[in-house]
């Protein structure tokens, strides 16, 4: 047990009766003192040494050792470690099954664009409508369709078919146009039925007429893709803008396939036009009408350079006045172009590493024909972006048109597009004279 030093200190005070005090000297009355700070809460009361009280030191002594106040009760005998007792046995629960995960799907048929598509596939492959019939009706009805509910009832009505049971057709095929595996109670998506069912899917056939349009096509969704990926100003129609970028990118570094690229679209576009009464052009959505865009197109051509692009003012119907007002405003648009993508091309002499092209089996002909090929062609347009991330161009089986999307940064392109261009393509070469759309 430990041992303390004890100090002994004898104080004595001194007062009438204490010895050693003299009786005859007269004390001061006791003057009552101001405790120095407050009592306990508990009501302690002390006995204050003060200055003021008379020094009483008498000795002081050492008294050796002794017992602490407080000793320690330690038990030094104990071993300082002591080896933990064996945990219990642990229980593992046995692992419960899993269900397959779902493929996650982003397809909206709240999305009138979306229903589109996919009203597109089952009017034609499950309700076998005619394929021209179902293009002119959904043209139409999707651009006054709201929403994909809007569009259905309208499918419904117009092909005499049961809204019900078109409503749950559509949900059969809705996962038609993916690219995720099949799911058990759907029909199989048409980019996976090859691997799963070893069903071929038909090539696209090879036209001049229809490569020379999807370049231009697949340049506005590069356009598209320029303004989101470097955030461009967008200070007016970005559908307006992607057309003059791409006609832009043709006249300025692709010349020799900018008469051919150019004259194909504007045809293109006034084939679409005319299938609809001029006076029912539209006016609404975020696209110009047909005609409309056109004539831009057409315009901007001219600007770059009137006497090669003589024949595409033709198509256009556009008159002498036309031409040189194109000249004049299109001169500023091409020059705004200039000074935009300048900071954002490729040095002279090297491409881009991140820029990729793909095509399925049904579409790899169409893009690899010619020579050179539409293929390399988009290729040579997206290396020479200095971009910051890999984009893609996808041609791939499938219906609806061309769109650029920005969360996978992908270009798609759908087979059905290129069906369309294809037929157009042989209207083209039965057309005589060009429509006159001077709206002087």
């Amino acid at each position: 047990m430990k041992r303390a030093t004890s100090i002994l200190i004898t104080l004595t005070a001194l007062c009438t009766t204490c010895i050693g005090a003299d009786p005859s000297t007269p004390q001061k009355e006791a003057t009552p003192q101001v405790p120095p700070y407050r009592s306990s809460v508990v009501g302690t009361d002390f006995d204050f040494i003060t200055e003021s009280d008379p020094n009483t030191f008498d000795r002081l002594e050492d008294k050796g050792q002794g017992p602490a106040e407080m000793p320690d009760k330690s038990d030094r005998s104990a071993p300082l470690v002591r080896e933990a007792a064996p945990l219990p046995p642990q229980k593992v629960a046995e692992p419960k099954p899993q269900r397959p995960a779902t493929p996650q799907c982003e397809v909206n048929l709240r999305n009138a664009r979306q229903m589109k598509d996919v009203i597109s596939n089952v009017l034609i492959r499950a309700e076998h409508k005619p394929e021209s019939e179902v293009a002119a009706f959904l043209k139409d009805a999707a651009r006054r369709s709201a929403t994909g509910d809007d569009l259905l009832k309208a499918a419904a009505e117009h092909f005499k078919i049961d809204q019900k049971r078109l409503a749950a057709l559509v949900e059969h095929w809705r996962h038609i146009n993916c690219k995720h595996a099949a799911i058990p109670g759907y029909a199989v998506p048409d980019a996976g039925r090859e691997a799963t069912t070893g069903e071929t899917l038909s090539p696209v056939p090879v036209s001049v007429f229809a490569a020379d349009v999807t370049l231009h096509v697949v340049l506005h969704e590069l356009g598209h893709a320029v303004i989101r990926e470097f955030d461009l100003m967008v200070l007016g129609n970005e559908e307006t803008m992607a057309d003059a970028f791409a006609t832009h990118l043709l006249t300025e570094h692709f010349p020799e396939h900018a008469v051919r690229a150019i004259s194909a679209r504007v045809r293109s576009l006034m084939i679409e036009a005319n299938e609809v009464p001029r006076d029912q052009w539209t006016v609404r959505g975020e696209h110009d009408n047909d005609a409309r865009r056109a004539y831009q197109i057409a315009a901007l051509a001219i600007a770059a350079d009137k006497e090669k692009y003589a024949g595409v003012a033709e198509i256009v119907g556009m008159s002498k006045r036309n031409i040189d007002k194109a000249c004049d405003y299109g001169s500023e648009i091409h020059q705004a172009w200039r000074r935009t993508l300048s900071p954002l091309m490729m040095p002279a002499g090297k491409v881009s590493k991140l820029a990729l092209l793909r095509a399925d089996k049904s579409t790899r002909a169409f893009v690899d024909a010619g020579k050179p090929s539409l293929a390399s062609t988009i290729e040579s347009a997206f290396q020479r972006i200095d971009w910051h991330s890999q984009v893609t161009v996808d041609f791939v089986w499938g219906s609806g048109g061309a769109g650029w999307n920005r969360s996978k940064r992908t270009v798609t392109v759908n087979s059905e597009y290129l069906q369309r261009f294809i037929a157009q393509g042989v209207k083209a070469e039965a057309q005589v004279a060009p429509r006159d759309l001077d709206r002087r």
